[in-house]
């Protein structure tokens, strides 16, 4: 799948750098699973997260829809969704701050077999 998102820079503001994401990336458990067979869904092995234990670490990536029968009627239950677009944000930017990590004990690797 593809999928893109208006991002151009002529119609933004308040254009700052985000804050750190490693405490949050940290936490976030990634789950292998697969999904129940009534559901319709694939029920092949994945990879991701789920809603519940997201919610507890980004309480703002997750949403509610609350489920309807065919006839349009509330069942009294909700569903959970990720905000994946917004967590993948959230990992490239942990990523961005491990690279720099990672370059700075490079180089000081380096000077100290140079010294």
């Amino acid at each position: 799948n593809s999928y893109g998102a208006i991002s151009d820079e002529r119609l933004k503001e308040n254009i700052v750098d985000a804050n750190s994401q490693w405490d949050d990336i940290k936490a976030i458990k990634i789950r292998n699973y697969n999904f129940k067979a009534e559901t319709t869904y694939s029920t092949h092995t994945q990879i991701g997260v789920i809603a519940q234990e997201l919610e507890l670490v980004c309480p703002k990536l997750v949403t509610e829809s609350t489920d309807i029968d065919n006839e349009g009627n509330d069942l009294g239950t909700v569903t959970k969704s990720v905000n994946l677009s917004v967590l993948y944000m959230k990992a490239v930017k942990c990523l961005q701050e491990a690279m720099t990590k990672i370059e700075v004990l490079e180089t000081k690797v380096a000077a100290l077999e140079a010294g």
